[in-house]
């Protein structure tokens, strides 16, 4: 009986010394020439998991401008689509009715000019001096206080898309936002009023359109 309590007591004892030494708290020192690991539980951010970078940036501060209604013109056809003919020398030779997105804060006049990007020195319209309150012009007609340049065909005013036989030329309507008045008057050239409405302009807005003519 004496040896069981002996026995029993002695295997208590390597019972305690065993779990004081392996219960995951205390490790024992490697063996000579074992060479300790580091671990990092610290995982690297990369693309792959959503096909998104995770990686936050570093400014946290960093601020974006507010994105701002854009600038539209509204013609009788679809941006880039045919002219009517009514609008061209094969036609009534008027101008279109247009409409546009209200002028920016600052805008002191608007100008509208017709280009053909094809043949881009022939004046077709320009027209200033338009109350920056306005945001539609009626078909063939010019809003009092307004003035118009000398067309290419020696008018003041408007003459449409005339290309030559056979060619599409395309055409741009710019509605100018000016920061500045022109200061000019009707009849002024073409070329020296489209140089003070660039100079002005604060912002613009476009649509532009196709017109071609038989061959005859």
């Amino acid at each position: 009986m004496r040896r069981i309590v002996i026995l029993a007591t002695a295997l208590a004892v390597v019972v305690v010394v065993s779990s004081c030494r392996h219960d995951g708290r205390t490790l024992r020192d490697p063996p000579p020439g074992f060479s300790s690991v580091s671990i990092s539980t610290t995982r690297t951010p990369d693309t792959d998991d959503q096909g998104f970078d995770t990686v936050a940036p570093e400014d946290t501060d960093q601020t974006f401008p507010p994105i701002e209604e854009t600038d539209v013109v509204t013609a009788p056809w679809e941006d880039g689509a045919a002219m009517d003919a009514r609008y061209t020398c094969e036609g009534l030779n008027v101008a279109p009715a247009l409409s546009w997105t209200p002028a920016p804060l600052g805008t002191v006049e608007i100008a509208i000019t017709l280009e053909d990007l094809d043949a881009p020195t022939f004046v077709h319209w320009i027209i200033a001096g338009i109350s920056p309150n306005t945001v539609s012009l009626d078909e063939g007609t010019a809003p009092i206080g307004a003035y118009e340049a000398t067309n290419g065909v020696g008018d003041v005013g408007y003459t449409g898309p005339c290309p030559p036989a056979g060619e599409e030329h395309l055409y741009l309507i710019t509605v100018h936002y000016l920061a500045a008045t022109t200061g000019l008057l009707d009849g002024v050239p073409g070329d020296e009023l489209f140089s003070s409405i660039v100079t002005a302009e604060a912002a613009t807005a476009e649509v532009t359109g196709t017109f071609s003519r038989g061959e005859g």
